[in-house]
């Protein structure tokens, strides 16, 4: 699984501990037909990471069809999904496939899944244990084969006790589970998203590339980033058409970085000498006896997950 993908538009980039943990499990999952269950945070990059699944599986050549469960209307809810014949309802004037037969032969990425309209969950739960759709109207089944990778900036578990989604459903969807971290958990991948972007939105707008600062960097990665990676792209995008600069200072950057309540996470301390080897030895050893999980790790620590990837981030900058 490569850390770029081929086109810059939707490039899934990430070189920090915590997105090599997810490409190494997106190569496992890619070959698979297993559904695939993302989560993580709004603007984290769940559709580029079930892209990256697909571009990377066997079934590249297939379409890659991507709905929005949450924008669904529940009245075209089935309509939408599995298609309609002519005359199904006041305004069918002709027939129409669904999202899930115009995904036959590749992938249907079903985004926001936990907000699926619950009438359309029981239905969803037919289709993937039968493989047969029938369109509104219609009295003929059709056969599809779909890969379905599903994603959601919720908490499923909570979403399935507290009775907004399906126990059933979920199981049957929450195969092969992949968790995004946030932008503010990937240490050294801002600063390497932002150069991206930077070079990319020049391109696009027809200005000078645009460097970062030594200060902007630092703003830059101690910002606690609440919209993720979309909130980035939505700052440097701003930047680039509101400043032709050859720099891209803190004073450029501080205004468009308003006050968040996302947890802000402390950058690595100082130590002595001896105490920064001891504390070394004791996260890689965490790291080895928990066969490389850094998560678990970190739960048997008892910190942060983000606090051991800065520390190696760290480590890795200073050749230490």
């Amino acid at each position: 699984m490569p850390h770029v993908s081929a086109e810059p538009e939707t490039a899934f980039i990430g070189r920090s501990e915590a997105m090599r943990e997810v490409f190494a499990r997106l190569k496992q999952a890619a070959a698979s037909t297993a559904p695939v269950f993302i989560t993580g945070e709004s603007g984290s990059g769940k559709e580029l990471c079930a892209r990256a699944l697909h571009e990377e599986g066997p079934r590249a050549s297939g379409p890659f069809v991507a709905v929005n469960c949450a924008a669904i209307p529940s009245e075209l809810a089935e309509s939408e999904f599995f298609g309609h014949v002519r005359g199904a309802f006041t305004g069918a004037s002709e027939a129409r496939r669904g999202h899930a037969e115009m995904a036959h032969g590749g992938t249907l990425f079903l985004d926001e899944i936990c907000e699926m309209d619950p009438v359309l969950q029981g239905k969803l739960l037919r289709f993937l244990e039968t493989g047969m759709v029938r369109p509104v109207g219609g009295s003929a089944e059709r056969r599809v084969d779909v890969r379905i990778i599903c994603a959601t900036n919720r908490d499923p578990q909570r979403e399935v006790r507290e009775g907004r989604f399906r126990a059933d459903l979920f199981w049957r969807l929450h195969v092969l589970p992949v968790s995004l971290p946030p932008l503010r958990e990937r240490g050294g991948d801002i600063l390497l998203l932002a150069r991206h972007f930077l070079d990319r939105f020049a391109r696009e707008e027809g200005r000078r590339p645009m460097r970062i600062g030594a200060d902007a960097e630092r703003l830059m990665l101690s910002h606690s980033w609440p919209g993720n990676v979309r909130q980035l792209q939505n700052v440097l995008r701003q930047i680039v058409v509101f400043h032709e600069a050859p720099e891209l200072t803190a004073e450029m950057l501080a205004p468009l970085l308003p006050p968040d309540h996302a947890p802000a996470v402390p950058r690595p301390q100082a130590a002595p000498p001896r105490l920064r080897v001891l504390e070394r030895r004791a996260i890689e050893e965490a790291i080895a006896s928990c066969g490389g999980s850094i998560p678990r790790a970190a739960r048997v620590l008892g910190v942060a997950p983000s606090t051991i990837y800065r520390k190696r981030q760290a480590w890795r900058d200073t050749g230490s």
